[in-house]
């Protein structure tokens, strides 16, 4: 996977919060902490992400993108 930014920390999804059109992925990261990211239903449908999953967070200013294999 080719990316266009270099700010990108790996987690495991620990818990998966949905919503009626989003949802919010709690990964944590290494020193125990958590970061949060807002997906899409389909996002998260597509990317087949499930807790437990070791996912890339891709930082921009602004949003966190989630990424995996």
């Amino acid at each position: 996977m080719k990316l266009s930014t270099g700010n990108v920390i790996t987690g495991k999804i620990m818990e998966i919060r949905k919503g009626a059109v989003t949802a919010i992925v709690y990964v944590t990261i290494a020193g125990d902490a958590t970061l949060e990211a807002s997906v899409t239903i389909a996002a998260l449908e597509s990317l087949g992400l499930y807790e437990g999953k070791v996912v890339n967070l891709m930082i921009n200013p602004g949003d966190i993108i989630i990424g995996c294999d």
